[in-house]
């Protein structure tokens, strides 16, 4: 009986001890796309197999190398983040059969990921169209952190949520977000308000956009919404004026969260809720167009025909400053890092000009330039890259402007969006790794 017992066990301890066979072949079909920070692995998958990326910097990379790391159970495909720009990283794969040993590693794929923004990481997108209307002039979007919302002419409205793989060079979907979606009925925005203006209030969770209905001269329509599909005006006061461009929103120490919405004849309006009444600004140094509203390092920023830039602490009572250019300024943006230059504004004739920190604090005149001939004329601008220090503007003709190292220099590149130089770009927005650039006739294009 004694030996019945011992052999019944080890048979139970060799059934415990059998593995299933590791596979015979490495991972097909493996490929690595550079992204902005980041890298995006592909490849061939098969049933019953779990797949483990390795990868390190440098030339080279085996299975348990020193500094290397290990990702199991990866699916395809999976996005790599935290990676160094400029430098170069290999990677394998290889895959186990349910609790097999590993199999052989694939041939090491080498990959450098670098700073959106350049004429080869631009993905266009089908024109947006909501049937049975033609495509209409896009003019602005906002991000909440997960979702776009994008607005236009003909009260044209779509929403996406944000899907940085979609669209990727080599895989299926609209570049950079999973869908886009019309409003959800019911929509009473009439087709004759041409939106000009959208922002994500991070106070309250919610977007708003701005309009010019050419039915009326008197007042310019103001919607809202939560999720940016679902929109509503009837509690929303209009501004108390026409061909109003552009809103923003800022909030400081000494600031309530703020509403100003500029427009022609140097009209500036603000608000703090909406539904109350908009008080027109008590000091206006100017009665020209104005074309967009920022706020910055606790200030508002306006740019305008004629090289009109302005600030205000309040959106109330404005100061002009001297942009060292009498070309139409069409966009501002800032960034506190870097050096050489936080302030960015850009407009018509492919004129920039800049500023630091410390010269808007001081009144110091800004430093205008201009691109070379043939110059774009210049749109939006925005500022991303791992960095957070790339500044990126587009314009018409499809145009993109950059400067090249991401470290805030003046040394700008003239590229392209890679929309056959056809598609008149309107507005420009950074998200993490990632810009997304509108523009005419539906034109929708994405930089990883």
């Amino acid at each position: 009986m004694r030996s019945f017992v011992l052999a019944a066990v080890s048979l139970i301890a060799l059934a415990g001890c059998h593995r299933t066979d590791a596979p015979g072949e490495a991972p097909t079909g493996v490929k690595v796309a550079q992204g902005d920070g980041l890298v995006v692995v592909s490849w061939d998958t098969l049933p019953d197999l779990t797949y483990w990326i390795i990868f390190a910097a440098g030339a080279s990379v085996g299975v348990g190398d020193p500094g290397s790391f290990a990702i199991r159970r990866a699916l395809s495909p999976r996005v790599i983040p935290n990676l160094s720009n400029g430098t170069t990283y290999a990677f394998i794969m290889n895959a186990t059969n349910a609790d097999s040993p590993a199999g052989p590693s694939s041939v090491p794929v080498l990959q450098s990921p670098r700073l959106a923004g350049d004429t080869d990481s631009w993905t266009s997108g089908p024109a947006l169209v909501a049937p049975p209307a033609l495509p209409q002039n896009l003019k602005s979007t906002a991000f909440s952190g997960s979702r776009f919302v994008v607005v236009g002419d003909a009260a044209t409205i779509f929403a996406g949520d944000i899907n940085y793989i979609s669209g990727f060079p080599g895989l299926p979907g609209p570049p950079g977000v999973t869908q886009w979606l019309p409003p959800v009925a019911p929509f009473t925005l009439a087709p004759t308000v041409n939106l000009n203006s959208v922002l994500f209030n991070v106070f309250n969770g919610s977007f708003v956009a701005l309009g010019t209905d050419s039915a009326s001269s008197t007042t310019s329509p103001v919607i809202s919404s939560t999720d940016g599909l679902t929109w509503n005006s009837s509690t929303n006061t209009p501004v108390p004026a026409g061909a109003m461009n552009a809103l923003g929103l800022g909030a400081s120490l000494t600031l309530a969260a703020t509403y100003v919405a500029v427009g022609d004849q140097g009209k500036i309006f603000t608000t703090t809720d909406l539904q109350g009444t908009w008080s027109p600004a008590t000091s206006v140094p100017t009665n020209a167009a104005l074309n967009s509203v920022s706020f910055f390092n606790g200030a508002f920023f306006v740019t305008g025909a004629g090289g009109i830039l302005l600030t205000s602490g309040d959106g109330m009572t404005w100061n002009k400053l001297n942009s060292n250019t009498t070309s139409t300024l069409r966009g501002v943006t800032f960034t506190p890092l870097g050096s050489g230059a936080n302030y960015v504004a850009v407009g018509d004739g492919g004129v920039i000009t800049t500023n630091d920190i410390n010269g808007v604090n001081n009144g110091v005149d800004w430093t205008a330039t201009t691109l070379p001939a043939p110059a774009p004329d210049l749109r939006s601008v925005t500022v991303g890259g791992a960095s957070g220090t790339r500044f990126l503007a587009v314009g018409l003709n499809g145009a993109v402007v950059f400067n090249a190292d991401g470290l805030a220099s003046l040394t700008w590149t003239v590229a392209s969006a890679g929309l056959g130089n056809t598609a008149n770009l309107t507005k420009v927005l950074a998200v993490p790794s990632m810009y997304l650039a509108v523009g005419d006739a539906g034109a929708n294009a994405v930089s990883r």
